[in-house]
């Protein structure tokens, strides 16, 4: 059953049952819901009803926000098991060991890594924090993939919306680059993708625009400090407000950039999907070399026997004109 946390500026739900998925957070303000909402998440055929694991993950999807890990993208083989699309974090029953107003801490342990996990979700004002632990149970040590998976939606966004980042370089898909940019092409952001209304900012597509993009943002500088948190922001004129998703680039290096403007016409969004995600990752998509030599995929990140590390999102609501805005260009 999904649990709430509140602030006077968000209400966050989050669902232990599948998991520990950050299914709504609702700005309280305008009573926008933040995230995307997926036409899956009213499927409930049962866990591995059906022959892929991608199938199956898509099985009450519900949009929002995911963990995963050990694995990100389509299933492989690793350390002896077939780890499965998407990881199976995301998929597991998470027990909640805490919970206050504002507050919730989680666990769980997974089969196909020997890994345990501990998410801690906090409501500070306008700023829900997420913080993830990742603990190697084994005494050898252990690599996995970790993703960030959090999606954003309508009405937050539409149309007029438009993304700041600081990356230097947007890397297209090299298999299913969507059809706003070519497989395989490197280049700044505002360059791979139509440029938004502020310089060096990418143009949102809006609901039923049949518009659609995947691949990675990488080469973070550091920060005006000289260190290595980044954020990406999400602007909306519409509503009057953005959403900052602020990292780390030494447990993240990549971002995901996904775009899904009610595109796709068959299996699974039906054009029913609108989604738009920068997603945290420790590999970029796919496999093979990106055209200036970067790896695509690979191990992920390695834990020694024993051993444990943990990531800090933020995701904060930020006011128009964003303050940061010259920073980021």
């Amino acid at each position: 059953m999904s649990q709430s946390i509140r602030s006077d500026d968000f209400i966050v739900t989050f669902a232990p049952q599948r998991g520990a998925d950050i299914v709504s957070v609702i700005d309280r303000k305008t009573g926008i819901e933040v995230l995307a909402q997926s036409p899956t998440g009213r499927v409930s055929s049962g866990n591995s009803a059906f022959p892929t694991s991608m199938t199956n993950w898509l099985d009450g999807y519900p949009g929002g926000w995911q963990m995963l890990i050990p694995n990100a993208g389509p299933e492989r083989e690793h350390d002896g098991v077939l780890q499965g699309y998407h990881g199976e974090a995301s998929l597991a029953r998470w027990e909640l060991l805490e919970s206050t107003d504002s507050s919730a801490q989680l666990e769980t342990y997974l089969l196909t890594a020997p890994l345990k996990l501990n998410r801690v979700i906090t409501l500070d004002g306008e700023t829900l924090i997420v913080t993830d632990t990742v603990t190697n149970l084994s005494p050898r040590e252990v690599s996995f993939r970790f993703v960030q998976h959090p999606a954003l939606g309508h009405p937050f966004l539409d149309e007029h919306s438009y993304l700041l980042t600081n990356a230097h370089t947007l890397i297209s898909d090299a298999n299913v680059p969507g059809n706003l940019a070519n497989k395989d092409v490197s280049g700044t952001p505002s360059k791979v993708l139509p440029e938004g209304p502020v310089e060096g900012s990418i143009a949102l597509p809006g609901p039923h625009t049949g518009r659609a993009f995947f691949g990675a943002l990488t080469d973070f500088p550091l920060d005006h400090t000289g260190g290595t948190m980044t954020e990406a922001v999400f602007i909306s004129p519409t509503q009057g407000f953005g959403i900052s998703l602020q990292w780390d680039t030494l447990v993240f290096p990549h971002a995901w950039l996904w775009i899904e403007a009610n595109s796709r016409e068959a299996w699974p969004w039906f054009e029913r999907l609108y989604s738009l995600a920068v997603e945290p990752s420790n590999v970029l998509p796919g496999q093979g070399f990106a055209p200036k030599g970067e790896q695509r995929g690979g191990p992920g990140a390695t834990l020694e026997g024993g051993q444990s590390m943990s990531s800090r999102i933020q995701m904060s609501r930020v006011s128009i004109p964003f303050s940061a805005a010259p920073e980021l260009s």
